[in-house]
């Protein structure tokens, strides 16, 4: 593996640094990957996770880049948001899409390559979703734990949650009453009131109204459509209809994957029919945590995706 340390401009003039690597064997495929990164980290992501998988890639013939957006990392620029949620809802509405555009340019440029494959997790990967629909010669994306919602300072999360996150919180709440500390907790108001109470008001509304209204009236899900991210849904069809493939990895006790099942697939359900395995794939990987931080669920996830690669990126350079 050849590895080269680079450095382009963004649009404002900025300088980005990241990491070129490339294949040194006859296996160069046509297609190149750009690893995006996730939220506040840089372009090793959480326990070296963006290491380890172009490692693999470029062992399969892949050329990879991996850089840090600006103001993360190695690369010029600030962040100036105060709050966290904060920036994470500027880059949930596409604040380093023309990063992610000017490191395609410069890979067009400098590489030769004109097919693109963006990877990343949680923030990588919808920023890889926003930057596909700007720019064609992106025909895939490998999102890892994609959010389908906007965070925020101003948005109350208590308020949206979904049924399969209530109901995980429940039964976590049922196994703690006899547990002395979380009792403590209550007592001390260091618990969240109003999950607790969101929980409750979902039990008693469900003994209260019948079973056909409740079907009826589907009152499982919590304010759903409150905090859903608008741009999400259109990027994904826009990628979709012009046959560029999408592979979600989802982890099982994660929320995202609730997120997009219920706040996402509910919603269009009849619509994705017709792309589910082919144009769109997604699985979870049972047990895992948001990043992946388990050897076993990062073997599970490279498996998955080398498999998903070989099926739709295998075409080498002509």
């Amino acid at each position: 593996m050849k590895k080269t340390p680079v450095t382009f401009k963004n649009k404002n003039g900025l300088t980005l640094h990241g990491i070129l690597e490339q294949p040194v064997n006859d296996l160069d495929k046509s297609t190149a990957i750009l690893f995006l990164s996730p939220g506040i980290k840089m372009r090793v992501a959480p326990h070296q996770l963006y290491n380890k998988m172009s490692r693999h890639f470029v062992g399969l013939g892949y050329t990879v880049l991996r850089f840090d957006f600006y103001g993360l990392g190695d690369s010029e620029g600030e962040v100036t948001e105060m709050m966290l949620a904060d920036l994470y809802r500027s880059i949930q509405e596409g604040r380093y899409v023309d990063d992610t555009l000017s490191a395609i340019e410069w890979l067009s440029k400098e590489v030769n390559k004109n097919k693109f494959l963006l990877t990343g997790l949680c923030g990588g990967a919808i920023t890889g979703l926003l930057s596909a629909e700007k720019d064609d010669r992106i025909n895939g994306l490998l999102g890892l734990g994609i959010p389908v919602i906007l965070d925020g300072s101003k948005v109350d999360a208590a308020k949206n949650l979904t049924a399969g996150h209530m109901n995980r919180l429940q039964k976590g709440y049922v196994r703690k009453i006899f547990d002395p500390k979380s009792w403590m907790r209550l007592l001390t108001f260091q618990s969240d009131y109003r999950i607790i109470f969101n929980i409750l008001k979902k039990n008693i509304r469900k003994r209260l109204v019948s079973p056909e209204a409740t079907a009826s009236a589907d009152i499982n899900r919590v304010d759903i459509n409150d905090n859903t991210n608008p741009l999400f849904a259109p990027a994904v069809f826009k990628m979709l209809e012009r046959d560029a493939k999408i592979n979600f990895i989802f982890s099982g006790s994660d929320r995202l994957d609730w997120e997009y099942e219920e706040k996402f697939v509910s919603l269009y359900k009849n619509k994705l029919n017709q792309y589910e395995g082919e144009a769109l794939s997604v699985c979870t990987i049972d047990d895992a945590n948001h990043i992946l931080s388990l050897p076993k669920w990062q073997n599970e996830m490279i498996e998955i995706s080398t498999s998903w690669l070989s099926k739709n990126f295998n075409d080498n350079q002509v």
